[in-house]
C-alpha cells in the first residue's frame, strides 16, 4: 500500500505540472532486448512492477523480449537518477527463462518509473507472470498460463490449456478461455466471456459478469459478498446446485429450482434438467447476490 500512495502522489504531481505550460516533464528511457531459444518444456517466468506487460505468440522456436524502463521528472537529472534505480534481469537457468523488473526505492528520488514488456513466445510454451502495480494483456496460448497480480489489470483473450490466476484489487477479463481453469480473487471485478471447459472460482468483494458458451463443462463458485451475473443461451439446459447464505438469488421462470429451507438465511437449490450431457453449476455463496439469465444473443459476446 505504501508502494500505492506514493505511486499515486506522483502521478497526480506530474498531471498537476503537466497542466502548466511552462513546465516540462523529461522522459528517459532504456531499452533492453533478449532472444532465448525456445526448446519443449521450457517455461518463460516474468516479474513486472509498475509494468505494463504484453504477451503474444508467434511461429518461431524463439522467445523474444522487449523490456522499456521509462523515468519521468521535470527535472532531466532527477530522471535519469530515477532510470538508474530502475534494475532488471533477463537469463535463462536450465530450462527457465527469467525476466524481471525491479525498483530500488531508495535510488528512486522524485522521479515517476515504469516499465513496458513485449514478449513474443512460440504457441505452446508455458508461462508464469508476476504484476505489481500495472497491467497485462496474454493472449493465443495453448498450455499453460499462472498469473499472480496485485493491484494490476489483467487481459487474456483466447487461452486454452491449464489456467490459473490470482490476483487482489485488479480487474480480470477473460474471452474465449477453454480448459482447467482457476481463479482467485479478492476485490476484483471479473469478466469472462465465450468460456469453454470446467471452471473454479474463488472470489470475494468483487462483481462477477460470466458468459457461457456451448462448450461449458462445469463451473464452480465460491462467493462471498460478491455479486454474480450468469449467462447463458439455455439456462434451463444446466444442472444446478446451489448452497447460500444470507444471499438472494435472481432466476429465470422456467428453471423450476427446488429449495430446502426456503424460508431460511441458509437455503439450498436444486436443479437437473432432462437432458442426457448437460453442464454442472455449483455454487457456494455468502451474503452476495446471485442473477441467472437467458442470454438472447447467440453470437460470441465481445468486452
Amino acid at each position: 500500500m505504501k508502494k500505492l500512495f506514493f505511486a499515486a502522489l506522483g502521478i497526480l504531481a506530474l498531471h498537476g505540472l503537466s497542466s502548466a505550460q511552462t513546465v516540462e516533464v523529461h522522459v528517459v528511457k532504456k531499452l533492453i532486448e533478449k532472444t532465448f531459444n525456445f526448446n519443449d518444456g521450457y517455461e518463460v517466468n516474468i516479474e513486472g512492477e509498475k509494468a505494463e506487460v504484453f504477451i503474444e505468440t508467434w511461429d518461431q522456436k524463439v522467445v523474444q523480449i522487449e523490456l522499456e524502463l521509462i523515468a519521468k521528472h521535470t527535472d532531466k537529472t532527477k530522471a535519469e537518477q530515477g532510470l538508474e534505480a530502475m534494475k532488471y534481469m533477463a537469463q535463462r537457468v536450465k530450462n527457465k527463462i527469467y525476466v524481471r523488473n525491479y525498483i530500488k526505492e531508495e535510488e528512486a528520488n522524485e522521479a515517476l518509473l515504469s516499465a513496458r514488456y513485449l514478449v513474443k513466445v512460440p504457441e505452446n510454451c508455458p508461462v508464469y507472470l508476476k504484476n505489481y502495480f500495472g497491467q497485462a494483456s496474454v493472449s493465443n496460448l495453448s498450455n499453460r498460463l499462472r498469473v499472480n497480480s496485485e493491484f494490476s489489470q489483467i487481459g487474456l483473450e483466447n487461452i486454452q490449456g491449464t489456467i490459473d490466476v490470482n490476483t487482489r484489487f485488479g480487474d480480470l477479463k477473460g474471452n474465449e478461455l477453454n480448459g482447467n481453469v482457476n481463479i482467485q480473487s479478492r476485490r476484483s471485478d471479473i469478466l469472462l466471456t465465450n468460456i469453454s471447459g470446467s471452471f473454479d472460482i474463488t472470489a470475494q468483494y468483487g462483481v462477477l459478469k460470466i458468459y457461457a458458451g456451448p462448450d461449458l463443462a462445469d463451473l464452480n463458485l465460491n462467493l462471498e459478498k460478491s455479486e454474480l451475473f450468469f449467462y447463458h443461451t439455455a439456462p434451463e439446459k444446466l444442472a444446478y446446485d446451489i448452497n447460500s447464505r444470507e444471499t438472494e438469488l435472481n432466476i429465470p421462470s422456467n428453471l423450476k429450482m427446488e429449495f430446502q429451507n426456503a424460508a431460511n438465511a441458509t437455503r439450498q437449490g436444486h436443479f437437473k434438467p432432462k437432458e442426457e450431457f448437460f453442464a454442472y453449476i455449483t455454487i457456494i455463496a455468502a451474503y452476495s447476490d446471485l442473477t441467472i439469465e437467458k442470454l438472447k444473443e447467440k453470437k460470441p459476446i465481445t468486452y
